[in-house]
């Protein structure tokens, strides 16, 4: 279970840092805040915690729909449970990773499906936190393939409440970076431009990873990894 939970988390990052996501991140957090990001721009300590307190209403609102998705997943996973579905699983998330590292062109895949709602300032947080779920719903084929393997992972367990946590785990991954991205507002500028030279690395690394997971998955070797690392004492068990 830890070791899905961790691919889970590095699926959540690799979607932060999807080029249709992370150079955006400036103007979604100027927009949710109200706070011009330019160079010129010294914060006070109070206003770093107002970005960041929107940025968690923003991550709130995208979790939410990632979670449900998730329960969905895990529902359906329920009725098709066999080892049938573990080779397709397995399988797909293999066809995700090898798209995310582009050795396969999916046009659908890197669409961008933006909606066009964008709230009302005057709501507040409110605002923030519904255009987290319009932004969870409108960017999905962008993160789809990062986003699809863990949906898969989440159909492959034997609970509901295990694929919430892959989902929230997933959903830490892309909130954690943003939440401390509104905290840094004043430098992100100079954050974006160290970060993007790494970004075509970082998403083959994730597309290999995925890639692992699909292997793993298909010869059901999640099990003895996780038995594995709790002889050691490595990892914990939710227990859930």
């Amino acid at each position: 279970m830890n070791i899905n939970i961790g691919v889970a988390f590095i699926a959540g990052l690799a979607s932060f840092l999807a080029p249709c996501v992370l150079p955006l991140v400036p103007a979604y957090l100027g927009y949710l805040s109200g706070h011009a990001v330019t160079k010129s721009d010294a914060p006070t300590l109070s206003e770093r915690f107002f970005v960041a307190a929107h940025a968690v209403a923003f991550v709130i609102g995208f979790s939410l729909v990632f979670i449900l998705l998730g329960t969905a997943a895990s529902s359906f996973g329920k009725l098709l449970r066999g080892d049938w579905f573990r080779y397709l699983g397995g399988l797909l998330i293999i066809f995700f990773g090898l798209a995310l590292m582009e050795l396969l062109h999916v046009p659908f895949l890197q669409n961008e499906a933006r909606l066009q709602w964008r709230g009302k300032r005057e709501w507040g947080f409110l605002s923030s936190a519904l255009v987290g779920m319009v932004f969870a719903a409108g960017w999905t084929p962008c993160v789809g393939p990062a986003l699809s393997a863990i949906l898969i992972l989440s159909a492959d367990q034997a609970t509901a409440g295990r694929g919430v946590i892959l989902l929230l785990a997933y959903s830490a991954g892309i909130g954690l970076p943003f939440i401390l991205a509104g905290f840094l507002i004043d430098r992100l500028g100079e954050l974006l431009q160290r970060v993007t030279h790494y970004l075509p690395a970082i998403q083959k690394i994730a597309g290999a990873i995925l890639v692992l997971v699909g292997i793993v998955l298909i010869t059901d070797g999640f099990s003895s990894i996780g038995v594995w690392l709790e002889l050691r004492g490595i990892g914990w068990n939710p227990g859930i």
